[in-house]
């Protein structure tokens, strides 16, 4: 990959090489190793030996050595293994569920990042226009001030204009840098490295989500909000957080199960053989069992209890948040998209190219300066106002990513960048 960068190369870098991505993704094979300590059954056979080679018979005897031998096994009676079982496959679901949610986060953290970038683009070459026809019309009136057909006070106005102009470049400039910096620390790339984006927030055809189905002109799919709020409400319910609630949930009952099958006593059986010192040999089984008498188990079961109701709570909680998280940024998704229909897509044409007439006509002496001036913040504020549009409809796209899970192929139909 080159240093051009479209949006899907950027996304694919950012979940291929994001520090924190990385970081989190490293828990899954703890969350894993965890399972196979689980399926591990955690009791050991155990032996004891016991000889008594010197002793002391009063009453004499045949001088046998007094020795015993135990072989103990704990058993688990009531399927503690399965609930441990449970409890480690569901908690590695939920770290799975939580990796999930942090690269769909990453995901709209890079729309985020390239959009913003991509709107400082626009942004500066707006400025760029903008103090290039400040200089030539500078230039212009110089030559007139020296021919007599001009007044000192207006190459006064355009001489303060320019040096605005040319102070709001060097902002821009700042600010583009800003934004490629962010993006290429987002994407774990060093600051060193040549970061250019192929794309413009003109080259997209914006659209409400549809369920599946290639991407169609926004114009044609602004009739349907009530299907596309609906697929957005959809995919907010199965977003990777909302599961990983549910997970947690899972997680509790499967220790809960474990905390009421552990207030059945494990036993401990195993053979035993015992030779005493008058030579009688015995051979048979022993058994060991606590007595559920102090300490039976009903407290961390209700603590168990407890936490199951808890964790319930936060999933159904977690399901709420997400059904308002995709509502708000639906609706906001929804005017933004609906805003730059009414105002239209944004002209290609250059700065320059728009003041030519008017232009033309202030070297003839048919307009004065103020005209030019006044015709050219008019374009300006009129361009900055399509690329805030587009940026503000970017931003909200990038917002419902995040709030639904809904990739950006849902909301977009790319076309061939302007030129």
């Amino acid at each position: 990959m080159g240093s051009a960068f479209s949006l899907s190369d950027c996304l694919s870098l950012s979940l291929a090489q994001n520090p924190d991505l990385l970081a989190i993704r490293a828990n899954e094979p703890v969350a894993s190793a965890t399972l196979g300590v689980a399926e591990t059954y955690p009791f050991n056979p155990s032996i004891q030996v016991q000889a008594t080679p010197y002793q002391d018979a009063q009453q004499g005897g045949p001088g046998s050595t007094y020795h015993y031998v135990l072989l103990m096994q704990t058993l688990q009676l009531a399927h503690q293994q399965q609930f441990r079982e449970e409890s480690a496959n569901f908690s590695l679901n939920s770290v799975r569920w939580n990796i999930h949610q942090a690269e769909l986060l990453n995901v709209a953290q890079t729309e985020r990042l390239y959009w913003s970038a991509l709107y400082q683009d626009g942004l500066l070459r707006l400025a760029a226009d903008s103090d290039a026809n400040n200089q030539q019309l500078l230039q212009i009136l110089e030559k007139q001030l020296r021919a007599g057909q001009a007044t000192a006070a207006d190459v006064a106005i355009v001489r303060v204009d320019a040096n605005s102009t040319r102070q709001q470049l060097r902002l821009a400039t700042a600010t583009r840098e800003t934004a490629v910096r962010d993006l290429r620390r987002h994407l774990g790339l060093p600051q060193n490295a040549q970061l250019s984006l192929t794309d413009d927030l003109r080259s997209y055809q914006w659209r409400l989500p549809k369920d599946g189905g290639p991407s169609s002109p926004m114009d044609s799919a602004i009739d349907t909000g009530t299907d596309a709020r609906d697929v957005a409400l959809s995919w907010a319910a199965s977003r990777p957080d909302v599961m990983a609630a549910r997970s947690d949930v899972d997680i509790a009952g499967a220790n809960l199960g474990l905390a009421t099958a552990n207030r059945t006593p494990d036993l401990q059986l195993g053979p035993y053989y015992q030779r005493t010192a008058d030579g009688t040999t015995f051979v048979g089984f022993r058994g060991h069992m606590e007595i559920p008498v102090v300490n039976s188990g009903r407290p961390l079961e209700q603590q168990r209890v407890a936490e199951r109701r808890q964790r319930i709570e936060v999933w159904q909680q977690a399901q709420r948040r997400a059904g308002l998280d995709a509502e708000a940024a639906f609706e906001r998704y929804e005017m933004a998209l609906a805003a730059v229909m009414e105002v239209g897509s944004a002209d290609a044409a250059s700065l320059p190219n728009e003041l030519e007439s008017l232009e033309k006509q202030f070297v003839a002496g048919e307009v004065d300066v103020v005209r030019v001036i006044q015709a050219r913040t008019s374009i300006i504020q009129n361009r900055r106002v399509q690329l805030d549009l587009l940026n503000e409809l970017a931003q909200s796209a990038a917002n419902l990513t995040a709030a639904t899970g809904l990739p950006a192929e849902q909301l977009m139909q790319e076309k061939s960048p302007n030129p």
